[in-house]
């Protein structure tokens, strides 16, 4: 099996990593006509003690040094804001935020406004004292929901809603009805100033709505979506489910941002004017930010997470009688369409993999394992490309 190694490594690599001489390349995108630009995560999952290992996020590991790269090339970049869409710590605890924080104040001191929401794992603790001693001061808050720490802050003529929908109810994604009657008179007083709005949240507004399997990732409060459809709000950005998508109803649009720690380990580049919005990934430069060796080390971890991630994968091969031909084959497919739904471009790769004359013999071998269904699943109906988006305001 050193062969299907060698090969599902590579493909996970295939995002690649960048070098210095395309960040100018980077800034005359991302400044060009530009009213306010910013870079976007979500679920960065930062830890004071990480994990020597992680067969789901392979960045765990190295999550100081990653941070360090990421924080370093949002600061090179100089956008107006640095967004994070929740679950910014592993469990919320005062270490996890102090050394976040400290970081974060680096990218404030460079003149760039962070602007952050909460997630469910920032509640892990149960205990906010420590997000609001070290998070709260870093954030401009010009109006604050009294029932949670949701709040909107207005930037260069963009009204942006940062919102925290793990407050109530568990954590499970829900609003307060304080919180949503908060909403409805920031919104309003948005719509009077006409002012273009960006919604924040952790958990999802439009993702999977109305299917079983995603239920759990949604904000469930009745009549949010209408809400914001009412109040012309044509952008959402969220996060939670660690991977790129994007998704689209009757003109409103909500982009899934991806986790830096990810194979992908990509960030979003936004771009809002009076026109419209433009935004693109990009992964985090680890040859020019960080550690002399930090690329090679992060090389490292995705080839021992993918060995492990794939094991079960080429166990099941085994059980299913194929021969080394065949699983090689087999697993070179499944890596394909992990690597591109990680990288959030699904929709595009979507039908080659379906027509791979070896996709019949995958389904074989996953389709009674949830696997085979899942993914058929999201081949067949996929989410919009999640690696871009532009649309007019008009």
């Amino acid at each position: 099996m050193k062969k299907i190694q060698i090969m599902l490594f590579a493909a996970l690599m295939l995002c690649g990593c960048g070098v210095r001489e395309k960040h100018d390349e980077q800034k005359d995108a991302v400044y060009e006509n530009a009213d306010f630009t910013a870079v976007v995560i979500s679920d960065l999952h930062y830890s004071s003690s990480p994990s020597a290992f992680n067969s789901i996020v392979p960045l765990e590991p190295l999550c100081d040094e990653v941070t360090d790269a990421l924080i370093e090339q949002v600061i090179d970049l100089s956008p107006d804001a640095f967004i994070l869409t929740g679950d910014n710590t592993n469990n919320g605890s005062a270490a996890d935020v102090t050394e976040l924080s400290s970081k974060l104040s680096k990218v404030r001191e460079a003149g760039i406004e962070v602007i952050m929401t909460t997630g469910n794992h920032d509640y892990g603790q149960r205990d906010m004292k420590p997000y609001e001693a070290y998070f709260l001061p870093l954030l401009d808050m010009d109006e604050k929901d009294p029932d949670s720490y949701s709040y909107v802050t207005e930037f260069k003529g963009i009204t942006v809603f940062a919102m925290d929908d793990s407050h109530a109810e568990s954590s499970d994604g829900y609003f307060s009805e304080a919180t949503m009657s908060w909403l409805k008179k920031q919104l309003d007083q948005a719509v009077s100033k006409h002012e273009h709005i960006l919604f924040l949240s952790h958990h999802n507004i439009l993702s999977g709505r109305n299917e079983a399997m995603y239920e759990h990732y949604l904000i469930h409060n009745e009549g949010l979506v209408e809400m914001l459809k009412e109040a012309d709000v044509r952008l959402c950005m969220s996060g939670h489910q660690h991977n790129q998508a994007v998704y689209e109803s009757e003109g409103m649009y909500e982009i899934l941002n991806g986790m830096p720690f990810s194979s992908a380990h990509t960030f979003g580049l936004l771009k809002l004017n009076d026109e419209g919005i433009s935004y693109r990934t990009v992964p985090i430069d680890f040859e020019s930010y960080g550690k002399d060796d930090l690329s090679a080390m992060c090389e490292e971890a995705i080839r021992k997470q993918s060995e492990a991630f794939f094991s079960t994968f080429e166990r099941l091969c085994d059980e299913e009688g194929l021969t080394q031909n065949e699983s090689e084959h087999v697993m070179e497919l499944i890596a394909r369409f992990f690597d591109s739904s990680g990288r959030g471009t699904l929709a595009l790769d979507a039908k080659d993999i379906l027509n791979d004359p070896w996709y019949g013999k995958m389904q074989e071998v996953l389709y009674d394992k949830n696997y085979g269904p899942w993914m058929e699943k999201l081949l067949k109906n996929p989410p919009a490309d999640g690696s871009e988006l532009t649309f007019s305001w008009n």
